[in-house]
């Protein structure tokens, strides 16, 4: 629960608390509690399909909590236990993920989909699929707060795993449009910054009155200019 919560321990508390209402202790049986995880990772894929957002990710939650093992109870399961504790959390990540990409939280989306992409990498875990996912969804968020350089990157990624998805082409697509535009904009940043003050007042739609003096009076200063040269 850290890794979505952080250091909220009221929030986590109450997650605590309602699973205990509800019938759902943590067992100390490893089995157990991964049956638990699952029959509340499948009720939050029933909200979920509901559009019910918020109940989804409360049930994934409470089904995290039943993955958490400290790193003593950890140290002593046997290899393919922790593989399966960390395929179960892999999935749960990416129900918390595809929640908020749903709900438009580009913020939380891409903090998800990063949480996933570093369970992976620490775990060892080998998915192209749910790679390709992450990165697509970590990009497409990126790519809805206007941040075109890191979507593009994120789904250049998502594109060399899985090439030619239609969804990750498209937001590819865009992603290197929204570059050209920022590259653009960031020159004429630059370029503006070297101006003078009467280019400056220069500058503007031709009706503007004072872009009109502004570029008559740089027209008589250069003519100036000429004769004294001449």
């Amino acid at each position: 629960l850290e890794w979505f919560l952080g250091g909220d321990e009221e929030e986590k508390k109450k997650i605590v608390e309602w699973n205990q209402a509800n019938g759902h202790e943590r067992s100390c049986i490893f089995e157990h509690r991964l049956e638990a995880a699952d029959k509340l990772r499948d009720e939050g894929n029933n909200a979920f399909k509901e559009a019910e957002y918020p109940t989804a990710r409360h049930r994934y939650y409470s089904a995290v909590w039943h993955l958490d093992f400290d790193i003593g109870q950890q140290w002593n399961l046997m290899e393919h236990h922790q593989k399966d504790l960390d395929t179960r959390k892999l999935k749960v990540i990416g129900n918390v993920c595809a929640s908020y990409l749903k709900e438009g939280d580009w913020v939380n989306t891409k903090r998800a989909a990063d949480i996933g992409l570093r369970h992976m990498e620490k775990a060892g875990l080998k998915d192209d699929e749910a790679t390709a996912k992450f990165l697509y969804r970590k990009g497409y968020a990126n790519l809805e707060r206007g941040f075109c350089e890191d979507a593009f990157e994120a789904l250049k990624k998502a594109d060399s795993i899985l090439p030619g998805d239609r969804q990750v082409k498209h937001a590819l697509k865009l992603a290197g449009e929204g570059q050209k535009i920022d590259r653009e904009k960031a020159k004429e940043v630059y370029r503006a910054v070297l101006l003078t003050n009467e280019e400056k007042a220069c500058r503007g739609p031709d009706w503007h009155w004072p872009v009109v003096v502004a570029r008559f009076r740089a027209t008589c200063r250069r003519r100036c200019c000429r004769r004294k040269v001449a």
